[in-house]
């Protein structure tokens, strides 16, 4: 191509359209990055699931590590450019960002090895999209870090956030893709063959030009200094992918190849063997539901071994599969081991604010009796939606009385008919928005966003947080059916705390001095996997003249086992108990998390989480109770 240079790097030295957010993606990559392997498999895997076309076949990822040493490591940085790339990354050098990826080159020049790993999928849609164009597949995953542009109700996240994650993941922030059209747009010359780095803002070694750090490896114009580059075309692309170990089957799809594959988080590099293993075991973990409908093959590729991420290499997701296999043959009772009961629980939807949405569905939880040998998330409910991926595994073991263990799956929205032979209904395709809306960037929980705050009217919230209470009031049902939990009080008064109440805003009802006082149950810990505290508590009134007004729930950091001023935000708060209104107000501005009970309310329990505390600074709940004499005496 006349006036332009080929299979190189440009810098733009102008600000590029997603940098405005530069700060959000780093927080989010870092955040999610200390979740291990975890995010990063499951945004791969969703973004592969999400592309699948519409036919009969399933979307198929491979995962392939390799490690290029000798004269295949040298033709690969060759083909790289990396000299141009080099020249940058120094410059960059003197930030934290840039430093890290200092450290990378120099490893990798005293090791004289590269591993890359390539994430190839086929029957998927590819990259689709112009250059230039606003919503597309290319644009959401190659130009904009921020924007996505998944079409349908299905798809498994509307932030798309999460393939920040592809660099953070590489030690030189850098991601190469070749991708094969699913369609002629813009061209019907595939393959299209397109790299991006992500190098911190830096200067040239004369200081008179600024380079915002976002480069791109593919035809560089050389009359426009400073200009993006644009993808590499047919056969064009095809030689330099060839040449970049990046050749892929004539199927439509798109090869990611993340350069200097590396588990941040990972205290030393791990072997392809053992990181093959993680990633099949996340692989099944989070995607069984896809996998086992047929929609998802995943495999992970060494040198030395291929393994597959499926129900058979991995039976311990068989009670799970089988609460499917199952459900038209449903019990009433949970009487012997391997028993499936189904039971609805109902979600109200509010209207959108455009006044259009509102309607009452149901989601179908799935409920096995365990063997006594099923050991793995045992008592917890599998939370699952169109997309095929599990959002959550819920814990309940606290439910459970007994020996009643079980395993259980929430299908919502257009998952909800799944193994009864129908197809998803209007209402189902209603459900499934909402529940989409409701997942936050790491999709792995439905709560409060403000995503939802600002497409829903009033009761989005109630609906929302409503949907675990429900999920436990129905386990409770079906696992503990003969307890009376409201009639002997706490069994376990590990924390005894003593409340003085407190007059509440407006209320005109005469309470009780400070002697008042409540008992009652509280723990919280760390989670490892999710990075936040997981609290519960359980409070009653000492006096049976009393009744519960309101609870306030805060978090308290700790110094040398010292209370400081410092709080942690809550980030979700739930309770059991029946009429139980919840809210998340600021508290000198935290959030905390406030319950308030209807009249009479003589007991209360709760449970939730904090924000993500990457500090891991040690954390002490602090319960508020405000009591009164009860309206009926």
């Amino acid at each position: 191509m006349e006036g332009s240079m080929s299979g190189t790097w440009g810098f733009t030295t102008s600000r590029p359209t997603d940098a405005r957010y530069g700060d959000d993606v780093a927080k989010y990559a870092m955040s999610n990055g200390e979740q291990g392997l975890k995010t990063f498999v499951r945004e791969v895997l969703q973004n592969s699931n999400d592309a699948r076309l519409d036919n009969d076949d399933p979307a198929q990822v491979t995962f392939r590590l390799e490690t290029l040493e000798g004269d295949d490591l040298k033709a690969y940085l060759n083909a790289l450019d990396i000299n141009t790339w080099s020249d940058h990354a120094s410059l960059a050098a003197d930030t934290e960002s840039g430093e890290h990826i200092s450290e990378a080159m120099a490893r990798i020049e005293d090791e004289k090895s590269l591993r890359v790993l390539t994430i190839e999928d086929q029957n998927t849609q590819g990259l689709l999209g112009a250059e230039t164009a606003d919503q597309s597949n290319f644009t959401a995953l190659v130009r904009d870090v921020l924007f996505s542009s998944k079409s349908g109700d299905t798809s498994g996240g509307s932030y798309g956030l999460g393939k920040a994650v592809l660099w953070l993941y590489s030690g030189l922030s850098m991601v190469l893709f070749n991708s094969s059209l699913s369609e002629p747009t813009p061209r019907d010359d595939s393959p299209r063959l397109i790299g991006r780095t992500r190098l911190p803002t830096h200067k040239s070694s004369d200081g008179d030009t600024v380079y915002q750090g976002h480069g791109w490896f593919g035809n560089v114009d050389a009359d426009e200094s400073g200009a993006r580059p644009e993808s590499l075309w047919g056969d064009e692309a095809r030689q330099f992918a060839d040449d970049l170990k990046l050749s892929r089957p004539d199927s439509p799809g798109t090869s990611i190849q993340v350069v200097d594959f590396r588990v941040p988080t990972a205290e030393e590099r791990l072997a392809d063997e053992e990181l093959a293993d993680k990633i099949t075991e996340k692989a099944i973990e989070w995607f069984w539901p896809a996998i086992y409908r047929g929609n998802l093959e995943v495999t992970v590729e060494t040198d030395t071994e291929t393994k597959s991420a499926s129900i058979a290499e991995y039976p311990r997701y068989t009670p799970f599969t089988t609460c499917l296999n199952d459900r038209t043959a449903a019990t009433d009772e949970l009487t012997e081991a391997g028993d499936v009961v189904e039971k609805p629980i109902t979600l109200t939807i509010p209207a959108k604010t455009d006044e259009s949405g509102s309607t009452e569905g149901d989601l179908d939880l799935l409920v096995r009796r365990a063997n006594p040998d099923e050991r793995y998330q045992r008592n917890s409910v599998a939370f699952v939606r169109g997309a095929g991926m599990v959002v959550e595994y819920y814990d309940r073991d606290k439910v459970v009385v007994g020996n009643e263990d079980f395993h259980a799956v929430l299908l919502g929205g257009r998952a909800r008919p799944w193994g009864t032979g129908d197809n998803p209904s209007d209402v189902d395709d209603v459900v499934e928005e909402f529940l989409t809306t409701a997942e936050p960037p790491q999709h792995d929980e439905w709560r409060r966003t403000e995503s939802l705050a600002n497409t829903y009217k009033q009761g989005f919230r109630t609906a929302v947080e409503g949907i675990k209470p429900d999920v436990t009031d129905t386990l409770r049902e079906l696992v503990a059916p003969n307890v009376d939990r409201g009639s002997t009080g706490p069994e376990r008064l590990g924390n005894r705390f003593k409340i003085g109440s407190k007059r509440r805003s407006g209320s005109t009802s005469r309470e009780s001095p400070s002697s008042q006082r409540v008992t009652g149950d509280t723990d919280i810990a760390f989670d490892e996997t999710y990075d936040h505290w997981q609290f519960e508590g359980e409070v009653e009134p000492l006096s049976d003249r009393n009744e519960i007004r309101q609870v306030t729930v805060s978090l308290v950091r700790m110094a040398e086992e010292r209370a400081t001023n410092d709080r942690l935000p809550v980030r979700n708060i739930s309770s059991d108990t029946t009429g139980v209104s919840i809210s998340l107000p600021d508290e000198n501005g935290v959030q905390v998390g406030r319950l308030d009970p209807p009249p009479g309310t003589t007991s209360l329990t709760f449970e939730g989480t904090s924000e993500e505390d990457m500090r891991r600074v040690e954390t002490r709940l602090k319960v508020s109770v405000a009591v009164a004499e009860r309206r009926d005496n």
